[in-house]
Protein backbone atom coordinates (compact mmCIF):
# COMPACT_ATOMS: atom_id res chain seq x y z
CA UNK A 1 0.00 0.00 0.00
CA UNK A 2 3.04 2.51 0.22
CA UNK A 3 3.47 3.06 -3.26
CA UNK A 4 1.97 3.01 -6.83
CA UNK A 5 5.07 0.64 -8.29
CA UNK A 6 3.83 -2.52 -10.31
CA UNK A 7 5.36 -6.08 -8.38
CA UNK A 8 7.33 -8.38 -10.34
CA UNK A 9 7.23 -11.56 -8.51
CA UNK A 10 9.47 -14.29 -9.83
CA UNK A 11 8.36 -17.85 -9.92
CA UNK A 12 10.67 -21.40 -10.75
CA UNK A 13 7.88 -23.61 -9.68
CA UNK A 14 10.13 -24.57 -6.41
CA UNK A 15 9.20 -24.66 -3.05
CA UNK A 16 10.64 -21.14 -1.75
CA UNK A 17 8.35 -19.02 -4.71
CA UNK A 18 5.87 -21.23 -4.42
CA UNK A 19 5.62 -20.61 -0.75
CA UNK A 20 6.27 -16.78 -2.15
CA UNK A 21 3.11 -16.73 -4.17
CA UNK A 22 0.68 -18.58 -1.74
CA UNK A 23 1.37 -15.55 0.95
CA UNK A 24 0.75 -13.12 -1.48
CA UNK A 25 -2.14 -14.42 -2.77
CA UNK A 26 -3.50 -14.83 0.73
CA UNK A 27 -2.76 -11.19 1.30
CA UNK A 28 -4.44 -9.95 -1.64
CA UNK A 29 -7.60 -11.44 -0.95
CA UNK A 30 -8.25 -10.12 2.51
CA UNK A 31 -7.47 -6.07 0.84
CA UNK A 32 -10.86 -4.93 -0.41
CA UNK A 33 -9.50 -2.56 -3.22
CA UNK A 34 -6.34 -2.51 -5.64
CA UNK A 35 -3.82 0.05 -6.91
CA UNK A 36 -1.50 -1.61 -8.34
CA UNK A 37 -0.81 -5.16 -10.70
CA UNK A 38 0.83 -7.71 -9.49
CA UNK A 39 3.10 -10.05 -11.90
CA UNK A 40 4.09 -13.43 -11.94
CA UNK A 41 6.90 -14.26 -14.16
CA UNK A 42 8.65 -17.99 -14.96
CA UNK A 43 11.24 -17.76 -17.39
CA UNK A 44 11.13 -20.83 -19.32
CA UNK A 45 14.99 -21.08 -20.60
CA UNK A 46 13.79 -24.07 -23.13
CA UNK A 47 15.93 -26.87 -21.02
CA UNK A 48 13.98 -26.71 -17.86
CA UNK A 49 13.51 -29.76 -16.19
CA UNK A 50 10.04 -31.51 -18.51
CA UNK A 51 8.25 -32.61 -15.35
CA UNK A 52 8.77 -29.17 -13.72
CA UNK A 53 7.56 -27.52 -16.64
CA UNK A 54 4.42 -29.51 -17.11
CA UNK A 55 3.95 -28.43 -13.79
CA UNK A 56 4.25 -25.06 -13.95
CA UNK A 57 2.38 -24.60 -16.65
CA UNK A 58 -0.75 -26.59 -15.28
CA UNK A 59 -0.35 -24.37 -12.33
CA UNK A 60 -0.46 -20.97 -13.77
CA UNK A 61 -3.26 -21.96 -16.13
CA UNK A 62 -5.45 -23.24 -13.02
CA UNK A 63 -3.97 -19.65 -10.74
CA UNK A 64 -5.46 -17.58 -13.58
CA UNK A 65 -9.01 -19.21 -13.54
CA UNK A 66 -8.66 -18.97 -9.48
CA UNK A 67 -7.72 -15.44 -9.64
CA UNK A 68 -10.17 -14.60 -12.10
CA UNK A 69 -13.37 -15.46 -10.33
CA UNK A 70 -11.52 -13.52 -7.16
CA UNK A 71 -10.92 -10.40 -9.22
CA UNK A 72 -7.53 -10.37 -8.00
CA UNK A 73 -5.16 -7.80 -10.08
CA UNK A 74 -2.50 -10.64 -11.24
CA UNK A 75 -1.14 -11.40 -14.47
CA UNK A 76 0.83 -14.28 -15.37
CA UNK A 77 4.02 -14.37 -18.01
CA UNK A 78 5.96 -16.33 -19.31
CA UNK A 79 9.40 -15.14 -19.99
CA UNK A 80 12.07 -17.16 -22.95
CA UNK A 81 15.26 -16.39 -24.07
CA UNK A 82 16.01 -14.52 -27.37
CA UNK A 83 16.47 -16.81 -30.04
CA UNK A 84 19.96 -16.51 -30.69
CA UNK A 85 20.38 -16.61 -26.97
CA UNK A 86 18.56 -20.40 -26.74
CA UNK A 87 20.76 -23.02 -25.22
CA UNK A 88 21.04 -24.93 -28.57
CA UNK A 89 20.99 -22.43 -30.99
CA UNK A 90 24.50 -21.48 -29.22
CA UNK A 91 25.75 -24.82 -28.62
CA UNK A 92 24.97 -26.28 -31.68
CA UNK A 93 24.84 -23.13 -34.19
CA UNK A 94 27.42 -21.17 -32.66
CA UNK A 95 29.68 -23.84 -31.45
CA UNK A 96 29.54 -22.80 -27.69
CA UNK A 97 31.08 -24.98 -25.83
CA UNK A 98 28.22 -26.33 -22.65
CA UNK A 99 28.25 -24.11 -19.69
CA UNK A 100 30.62 -24.57 -16.88
CA UNK A 101 31.84 -22.70 -13.58
CA UNK A 102 34.63 -20.74 -15.87
CA UNK A 103 32.63 -20.02 -18.72
CA UNK A 104 29.01 -19.59 -17.08
CA UNK A 105 27.80 -17.95 -20.36
CA UNK A 106 23.72 -19.19 -19.40
CA UNK A 107 22.75 -17.54 -16.77
CA UNK A 108 22.68 -14.16 -17.86
CA UNK A 109 21.25 -14.61 -21.43
CA UNK A 110 18.62 -17.80 -20.54
CA UNK A 111 17.31 -16.24 -17.66
CA UNK A 112 18.17 -12.76 -15.98
CA UNK A 113 17.41 -11.15 -19.28
CA UNK A 114 14.35 -12.36 -20.67
CA UNK A 115 12.75 -11.35 -17.49
CA UNK A 116 14.62 -7.97 -17.17
CA UNK A 117 12.92 -7.33 -20.74
CA UNK A 118 9.77 -7.64 -18.93
CA UNK A 119 10.35 -5.85 -15.77
CA UNK A 120 12.32 -2.89 -17.46
CA UNK A 121 9.69 -1.45 -19.28
CA UNK A 122 8.84 0.20 -15.95
CA UNK A 123 11.26 3.09 -14.47
CA UNK A 124 10.57 1.50 -11.30
CA UNK A 125 9.23 -1.80 -9.76
CA UNK A 126 9.38 -3.90 -6.94
CA UNK A 127 10.38 -7.54 -7.86
CA UNK A 128 10.03 -10.18 -4.83
CA UNK A 129 12.11 -13.25 -4.52
CA UNK A 130 11.99 -16.12 -2.46
CA UNK A 131 15.15 -15.71 -1.28
CA UNK A 132 16.41 -17.03 2.06
CA UNK A 133 19.17 -16.32 4.82
CA UNK A 134 20.96 -19.54 5.17
CA UNK A 135 20.59 -21.19 2.10
CA UNK A 136 24.62 -20.59 1.61
CA UNK A 137 27.33 -18.52 2.13
CA UNK A 138 27.11 -16.64 -1.10
CA UNK A 139 24.22 -15.79 -0.61
CA UNK A 140 24.04 -14.70 2.24
CA UNK A 141 26.79 -12.19 1.47
CA UNK A 142 24.80 -11.05 -1.68
CA UNK A 143 21.56 -10.28 0.47
CA UNK A 144 23.69 -8.27 3.51
CA UNK A 145 25.98 -5.93 0.66
CA UNK A 146 22.52 -5.51 -1.12
CA UNK A 147 19.94 -4.73 1.76
CA UNK A 148 18.61 -1.41 2.79
CA UNK A 149 17.75 -0.13 6.07
CA UNK A 150 14.27 -0.97 5.22
CA UNK A 151 13.62 -4.36 6.50
CA UNK A 152 12.97 -7.36 3.81
CA UNK A 153 14.15 -4.16 1.04
CA UNK A 154 17.19 -4.88 -0.78
CA UNK A 155 18.97 -2.89 -3.53
CA UNK A 156 18.71 -4.85 -7.36
CA UNK A 157 21.95 -4.74 -9.21
CA UNK A 158 20.94 -2.71 -11.98
CA UNK A 159 19.25 0.42 -8.58
CA UNK A 160 16.55 1.09 -10.82
CA UNK A 161 14.26 -1.47 -8.96
CA UNK A 162 14.17 -2.88 -5.14
CA UNK A 163 13.85 -6.40 -4.04
CA UNK A 164 11.19 -7.18 -2.03
CA UNK A 165 11.98 -10.51 -0.09
CA UNK A 166 8.98 -11.43 2.14
CA UNK A 167 10.34 -15.00 3.61
CA UNK A 168 13.87 -14.14 4.19
CA UNK A 169 14.25 -15.63 7.66
CA UNK A 170 11.60 -18.22 7.06
CA UNK A 171 13.18 -21.77 7.68
CA UNK A 172 12.81 -24.82 5.48
CA UNK A 173 9.97 -26.00 8.24
CA UNK A 174 8.41 -22.54 7.68
CA UNK A 175 8.21 -23.27 3.87
CA UNK A 176 6.61 -26.66 3.82
CA UNK A 177 4.25 -25.03 6.47
CA UNK A 178 3.20 -22.12 4.65
CA UNK A 179 2.20 -24.34 1.86
CA UNK A 180 0.29 -27.65 3.64
CA UNK A 181 -1.31 -25.92 5.91
CA UNK A 182 -2.94 -22.90 3.86
CA UNK A 183 -5.62 -24.62 1.96
CA UNK A 184 -6.03 -21.43 -0.18
CA UNK A 185 -5.15 -20.91 -3.67
CA UNK A 186 -5.74 -24.31 -4.11
CA UNK A 187 -3.91 -24.22 -7.57
CA UNK A 188 -1.00 -24.56 -5.63
CA UNK A 189 -0.81 -28.15 -4.89
CA UNK A 190 1.97 -28.58 -1.73
CA UNK A 191 0.98 -32.56 -1.74
CA UNK A 192 2.15 -32.56 -6.19
CA UNK A 193 4.88 -29.86 -5.04
CA UNK A 194 6.30 -32.46 -2.26
CA UNK A 195 5.78 -35.61 -4.13
CA UNK A 196 8.12 -33.78 -7.13
CA UNK A 197 10.92 -33.06 -4.39
CA UNK A 198 10.67 -36.53 -2.75
CA UNK A 199 11.35 -37.91 -6.23
CA UNK A 200 14.04 -35.66 -6.63
CA UNK A 201 15.32 -37.13 -3.44
CA UNK A 202 14.46 -34.97 -0.84
CA UNK A 203 12.75 -35.26 2.28
CA UNK A 204 9.94 -33.15 3.46
CA UNK A 205 11.04 -31.08 5.41
CA UNK A 206 7.60 -30.38 7.85
CA UNK A 207 9.11 -32.78 9.79
CA UNK A 208 12.26 -32.80 10.07
CA UNK A 209 14.53 -29.72 9.73
CA UNK A 210 17.89 -29.16 7.61
CA UNK A 211 19.67 -25.79 8.63
CA UNK A 212 21.33 -24.23 5.96
CA UNK A 213 20.39 -26.60 3.31
CA UNK A 214 17.92 -26.72 0.20
CA UNK A 215 15.52 -29.49 0.63
CA UNK A 216 17.81 -32.66 0.63
CA UNK A 217 20.41 -30.49 -1.61
CA UNK A 218 18.22 -31.16 -4.91
CA UNK A 219 17.02 -27.75 -6.95
CA UNK A 220 15.10 -27.81 -10.21
CA UNK A 221 16.44 -26.14 -13.35
CA UNK A 222 18.04 -27.16 -16.57
CA UNK A 223 18.07 -30.55 -17.58
CA UNK A 224 21.15 -29.90 -19.71
CA UNK A 225 23.50 -28.18 -17.21
CA UNK A 226 26.49 -29.11 -17.37
CA UNK A 227 28.11 -26.15 -14.64
CA UNK A 228 27.52 -29.54 -11.85
CA UNK A 229 29.76 -32.32 -11.94
CA UNK A 230 26.52 -34.94 -11.72
CA UNK A 231 22.71 -34.29 -11.86
CA UNK A 232 21.52 -35.69 -8.49
CA UNK A 233 18.08 -34.49 -9.38
CA UNK A 234 17.44 -35.92 -12.24
CA UNK A 235 19.17 -39.21 -11.69
CA UNK A 236 16.89 -39.77 -8.91
CA UNK A 237 13.56 -39.23 -10.58
CA UNK A 238 14.70 -41.20 -13.57
CA UNK A 239 14.77 -43.98 -10.45
CA UNK A 240 11.65 -42.96 -8.84
CA UNK A 241 9.65 -43.81 -12.18
CA UNK A 242 10.47 -40.54 -14.83
CA UNK A 243 11.96 -43.24 -17.21
CA UNK A 244 11.32 -40.32 -20.04
CA UNK A 245 14.02 -38.54 -18.33
CA UNK A 246 16.71 -41.02 -18.62
CA UNK A 247 17.61 -40.35 -22.66
CA UNK A 248 17.97 -36.55 -21.62
CA UNK A 249 19.98 -37.31 -18.43
CA UNK A 250 22.16 -39.60 -20.91
CA UNK A 251 22.84 -37.09 -23.20
CA UNK A 252 23.13 -34.42 -20.90
CA UNK A 253 26.38 -36.41 -19.08
CA UNK A 254 27.61 -37.29 -22.71
CA UNK A 255 27.67 -33.51 -24.20
CA UNK A 256 29.79 -32.86 -20.78
CA UNK A 257 32.44 -34.93 -21.78
CA UNK A 258 31.78 -34.35 -25.37
CA UNK A 259 32.22 -30.32 -25.10
CA UNK A 260 36.31 -31.35 -24.17
CA UNK A 261 37.22 -33.44 -26.89
CA UNK A 262 39.72 -31.27 -28.87
CA UNK A 263 38.92 -33.49 -31.83
CA UNK A 264 36.13 -31.08 -32.49
CA UNK A 265 36.89 -28.17 -31.31
CA UNK A 266 38.45 -25.25 -33.13
CA UNK A 267 42.36 -24.31 -32.67
CA UNK A 268 41.48 -20.70 -32.95
CA UNK A 269 39.01 -18.68 -31.18
CA UNK A 270 36.39 -16.08 -32.77
CA UNK A 271 38.78 -13.58 -31.72
CA UNK A 272 41.54 -14.66 -33.13
CA UNK A 273 43.74 -16.12 -30.54
CA UNK A 274 45.19 -19.16 -30.59
CA UNK A 275 43.66 -21.95 -28.21
CA UNK A 276 40.61 -23.83 -27.54
CA UNK A 277 38.07 -22.23 -29.64
CA UNK A 278 34.22 -23.43 -30.77
CA UNK A 279 32.77 -26.32 -31.37
CA UNK A 280 33.37 -27.46 -35.16
CA UNK A 281 30.88 -27.71 -37.69
CA UNK A 282 31.82 -31.31 -37.55
CA UNK A 283 31.37 -31.65 -34.02
CA UNK A 284 27.94 -29.42 -33.89
CA UNK A 285 26.42 -32.23 -36.65
CA UNK A 286 27.00 -34.70 -34.08
CA UNK A 287 25.28 -33.02 -31.08
CA UNK A 288 22.04 -32.34 -33.76
CA UNK A 289 21.90 -36.13 -34.52
CA UNK A 290 22.52 -36.92 -31.04
CA UNK A 291 19.98 -34.79 -29.90
CA UNK A 292 16.96 -35.80 -32.34
CA UNK A 293 17.26 -39.00 -31.65
CA UNK A 294 16.95 -38.17 -28.38
CA UNK A 295 13.75 -36.26 -29.07
CA UNK A 296 12.30 -39.27 -30.83
CA UNK A 297 12.99 -41.92 -28.16
CA UNK A 298 11.96 -39.99 -25.10
CA UNK A 299 9.10 -38.51 -26.93
CA UNK A 300 10.00 -35.18 -25.36
CA UNK A 301 10.17 -32.16 -28.02
CA UNK A 302 13.39 -30.68 -27.48
CA UNK A 303 14.48 -28.56 -30.41
CA UNK A 304 11.85 -25.87 -31.83
CA UNK A 305 11.61 -25.12 -35.62
CA UNK A 306 12.38 -21.64 -34.89
CA UNK A 307 15.61 -23.47 -33.42
CA UNK A 308 16.57 -25.64 -36.11
CA UNK A 309 16.02 -23.02 -38.94
CA UNK A 310 18.53 -20.42 -37.15
CA UNK A 311 20.98 -23.44 -36.11
CA UNK A 312 21.37 -24.03 -39.91
CA UNK A 313 21.74 -20.38 -40.89
CA UNK A 314 24.51 -19.86 -38.45
CA UNK A 315 26.06 -23.28 -39.93
CA UNK A 316 26.12 -21.65 -43.29
CA UNK A 317 27.52 -18.16 -41.77
CA UNK A 318 30.39 -19.74 -40.44
CA UNK A 319 31.14 -21.54 -43.95
CA UNK A 320 31.03 -18.36 -45.78
CA UNK A 321 32.89 -16.75 -42.71
CA UNK A 322 37.05 -16.36 -44.16
CA UNK A 323 37.82 -15.62 -40.65
CA UNK A 324 35.87 -18.78 -39.01
CA UNK A 325 39.39 -21.20 -38.94
CA UNK A 326 38.97 -24.96 -37.74
CA UNK A 327 42.25 -27.25 -36.61
CA UNK A 328 43.79 -27.74 -39.22
CA UNK A 329 44.06 -27.41 -43.19
CA UNK A 330 42.90 -31.47 -43.51
CA UNK A 331 39.83 -30.41 -40.99
CA UNK A 332 36.40 -32.10 -42.80
CA UNK A 333 34.14 -29.56 -44.11
CA UNK A 334 30.56 -30.58 -43.02
CA UNK A 335 27.55 -30.60 -45.57
CA UNK A 336 24.48 -28.55 -44.12
CA UNK A 337 21.78 -31.17 -44.74
CA UNK A 338 18.12 -30.80 -43.52
CA UNK A 339 17.32 -33.19 -40.86
CA UNK A 340 13.35 -34.26 -40.55
CA UNK A 341 11.69 -33.25 -37.25
CA UNK A 342 10.77 -36.20 -35.73
CA UNK A 343 7.61 -37.35 -34.60
CA UNK A 344 6.11 -35.75 -31.33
Amino acid sequence: MKDDCPWFLGYSGGKDSSALLKLVIIALSELTSYHKEITVIYCDTGVENPVITDYVYQTFENLKSECLKLCLPIKYKIAVPKLDDRFFVKVIGRGYPTPTNIFRWCTDKMRINPVKQIIDVHPKATVLLGIRNGESKQRDRTISKHSKSEYYLSQSGSKRNQIFSPIINHSIKDIWSTLKFNNFPKSIDSQKLGELYKDAGSECPVYRELPGKSCGSSRFGCWTCTVVRKDKSISKMIENGYSQLTYLHEFRNWIAEFRDNTEYRCAQRRNGQIGLGPITLEGRKVILDKLLDVELKSGIALLQKEELIRIKELWQSDLKNPNYIEKTAHSRVVKVKTHPKPPI
